[in-house]
């Protein structure tokens, strides 16, 4: 399964967003390359877990062959974002940066909350089969600077925007109003599989199955609105820049909310330095019912075929031996005679004799024969022709 994905999905070369920031595309997440070739960058989130050779061809592709980063820094963890963090991190021997609240996730001290698929469409119903495990990598992370500034590149200061998950960031770079907005906000409508299959763009809240307190998520949406930025690149679809997509995203902004139902709408996941403290109860998930209906509709209908082509097959059974040619009414026997004064003492005399039954069912003892010096014959209730 992974080869098949991995031939897919991972053939796309980098794209270049504005000089100093190239996308690559894993499936469909990204992961970016920070800083002009040439010069000192980093790598911003590590896509897929099956994105291994790609992410290292479209590095040698843009910085040269064994170019290797200053640092990796973590948008945040999740499974499709930190796929390949160990794998890369150990392979360039590099420091791994994110938020303290998002270390927990990156240490294998705990497991992000549970994924949510109450809050519905073809993302929320693909969630069910996502990890929601940490990676370890305790002995190469770092805490991001407190100062905000982003370790390896110049230019870029970091910004806490969480609700999507407690520890995550974005990167802006405030001389070209460049936003690395990770999943705070994206561009892809994962709720429709032929807009994900497409890529065609459009601004989204966070993925919403995988978002544990929207309440913060929409405080940190306003504030990466506030920026203004004129260049805007995602954890999840193609990066927009276009005049007037500010004002595009203040009105995405006022009118954005979160989904009507879900297990964090009303009571948010909580969490601190050490990971998660506590999860709402979950909510009511009509999927397994209706799969199940749907298996025992299944099972009745090919339990009534089966009883159906059965009845069909003794009924057809049942014409056939109607259609079977009857047994002759006339049978024909060859008995051997004995007489009485013959018996033990010679051998007997063969005779032949013609027994008519028009019945074989019921017979009674035929009368004695006086003449013919014959043992008596057990015969048909029918008389016996002559």
């Amino acid at each position: 399964m992974a080869n098949f994905l991995e031939r897919m999905f991972t053939t796309t070369a980098p794209s270049m967003v504005v000089p100093g920031v190239y996308r690559i595309q894993t499936a469909f997440v990204n992961a970016y390359m920070l800083g002009e070739p040439g010069g000192p960058w980093i790598l911003v989130d590590t896509g897929m877990p099956f994105s291994v050779d790609q992410i290292k061809k479209a590095v040698d592709d843009t910085y040269g062959v064994q170019a290797r980063p200053e640092a990796i820094v973590m948008t945040h963890g999740h499974f499709d974002h930190a796929g390949t963090v160990e794998e890369l991190s150990r392979y360039w021997d590099v420091p791994v940066y994110a938020h303290p609240l998002e270390i927990p996730y990156l240490t294998g001290q705990s497991a992000y909350p549970p994924q949510d698929p109450t809050v519905g469409g073809f993302g929320g119903q693909l969630s069910r089969f996502y990890p929601n495990e940490p990676v370890n990598i305790s002995e190469r992370i770092y805490q991001l600077p407190a100062d905000g500034a982003v370790p390896g590149v110049e230019g870029w200061k970091w910004v806490h925007t969480p609700g999507h998950t407690p520890g995550h960031i974005s990167l802006f770079h405030e001389k070209d109003a460049v936003l690395i907005a990770g999943d705070a906000f994206i561009t892809m409508n994962m709720h429709d599989m032929s807009d994900m299959l497409s890529g065609k763009p459009e601004l989204m809240g966070p993925p919403e199955y995988f978002t544990s307190d929207w309440t913060e998520s929409l405080r940190s949406i306003d504030k990466l609105v506030a920026l203004r930025p004129k260049v805007v690149a995602t954890g999840h679809g193609k990066a927009l820049q276009y005049p007037g997509i500010e004002l595009d995203l203040i009105d995405f902004a006022d009118r954005y909310l979160p989904p009507r139902k879900g297990r964090y709408v009303d009571t948010p996941a909580h969490s601190d330095a050490t990971g998660v403290v506590s999860l709402p109860a979950p909510v009511s998930d009509p999927l397994p019912k209706i799969v199940a209906g749907a298996a025992a509709g299944i099972l009745a209908a090919i339990t009534t075929i089966g009883i159906l082509k059965n009845r069909k097959t003794k009924k057809e059974e049942v014409v056939e031996r109607s259609r079977r040619p009857l047994r002759p009414l006339v049978v024909e026997k060859k008995k051997t005679i004995w007489g009485r004064e013959a018996a033990g003492k010679r051998k007997p005399v063969e005779k032949e004799r013609k027994l008519i039954y028009r019945s074989a069912t019921s017979r009674r003892p035929a009368k004695h024969e006086k003449d013919s010096g014959n043992w008596s014959f057990f015969r048909s209730r029918k008389e016996r022709v002559k």
